[in-house]
C-alpha cells in the first residue's frame, strides 16, 4: 500500500503544481498580465485552508479507513479542478472599479481555490495517515512537484494551458486509482473516467469547450487562429486593426489588415502583402 501511496502522493503534487502554473497562463488571458500571479496566492490559500479544515474535523477523518478516504478525495480533487476550469475560461473581469468587477474577482479567487483546497487536503491526509514514513511521503510530494514543473513547458506547447489543467485533473485520477483498496479499485477508476469523459464529450461536440474563445475585447469576433505556448497566447482575430503604426503622412487607403495579439491584450496588426 505504502508504494503505491507514495507514486499516488508524487501525482497530486505533480497535478496541483501543473495546475497552479497553467493558471498563471490562463489568467494573464482572461484577466491581464498583472493578474497572473494571483495564482500563487490562491494556491497557498487554498493549500492553507486545506490543512486548517483537516485539523478541525479530524474527528470525523479519523473514523474513515486511510484508502478509501484517501482515494474518494483525491476524486473530488479531479472533479473540482474540471468544474473549476469550466468556470474561469468563462469568467471576464475589467480594470475598471465597480461592484460587479469586485464580485467577479471574488468569484474567480473562490473557484480557483477549490482544486488547491481539495487537492492539499489529500496532501495533508496522506502526511498525517503515513506519518510513520514522513520523509518518503515529503520526498514523494517534492519529486511529484519536480516532475509537474518539467513536464509543464512542452504541455503548454502541446495541448495549451486549459488542457494542461484537464491533464493535471486525469493525473489526479491516476493518483485516486493508485490510493484505492485492493477491491475498489474499479469503481475508482470507473468514476474517474466518467469525470473525464465530460469535458471530453464538451470539447469534441463543442457545446461546451473548455478552452478560452471569448477573450476581453473580442467578444463575438471570430477566430482565424489561436495557439498556447509556454508563455503566451496568440490570437488572430477576423478584424481589421485600423491605422496602427501607420505614418502621419499617410493619405492613402488604409491597408487590408487582420488583428492579432498576445494574451488577448498586446496587439499587431498583419498585413495582407
Amino acid at each position: 500500500m505504502i508504494s503505491r501511496a507514495l507514486v499516488a502522493v508524487a501525482a497530486v503534487a505533480a497535478a496541483l503544481l501543473m495546475t497552479e502554473l497553467a493558471l498563471t497562463r490562463i489568467f494573464s488571458v482572461v484577466m491581464y498580465y498583472h493578474f497572473a500571479f494571483l495564482a500563487i496566492s490562491i494556491a497557498l490559500f487554498g493549500l492553507s485552508a486545506s490543512g486548517v479544515y483537516a485539523f478541525l474535523r479530524r474527528d470525523r477523518l479519523d473514523q474513515i479507513p486511510t484508502a478509501p478516504l484517501l482515494a474518494s478525495r483525491t476524486l473530488i480533487f479531479a472533479a473540482c479542478t474540471i468544474v473549476a476550469l469550466a468556470g474561469l475560461v468563462r469568467l471576464r473581469v475589467g480594470l475598471n472599479y465597480s461592484a460587479q468587477n469586485l464580485a467577479l474577482m471574488l468569484l474567480i479567487y473562490l473557484l480557483a481555490a477549490v482544486p488547491f483546497f481539495t487537492g492539499g487536503l489529500v496532501i495533508t491526509l496522506a502526511i498525517s495517515r503515513f506519518s510513520s514514513r514522513i520523509n518518503a511521503v515529503y520526498a514523494a510530494d517534492l519529486m511529484g512537484a519536480a516532475l509537474g514543473c518539467l513536464v509543464l513547458i512542452p504541455l503548454l506547447n502541446t495541448i495549451g494551458a486549459p488542457g494542461v489543467v484537464l491533464g493535471a485533473a486525469a493525473l489526479a485520477v491516476v493518483a485516486a486509482w493508485l490510493f484505492a483498496p485492493e477491491g475498489g479499485r474499479g469503481r475508482t477508476l470507473a468514476i474517474g473516467l466518467t469525470l473525464l469523459a465530460v469535458p471530453l464529450a464538451g470539447q469534441l461536440s463543442g457545446l461546451a469547450t473548455f478552452d478560452v474563445v471569448d477573450t476581453k475585447g473580442h467578444q463575438g469576433d471570430r477566430i482565424l487562429f489561436s495557439k498556447w505556448n509556454s508563455f503566451s497566447r496568440i490570437g488572430v482575430y477576423e478584424r481589421p486593426h485600423g491605422d496602427w503604426s501607420l505614418s502621419p503622412a499617410y493619405r492613402g487607403a488604409l491597408p487590408d489588415t487582420r488583428f492579432m495579439d498576445i494574451d488577448s491584450a498586446a496587439s499587431t496588426p498583419i498585413l495582407k502583402l
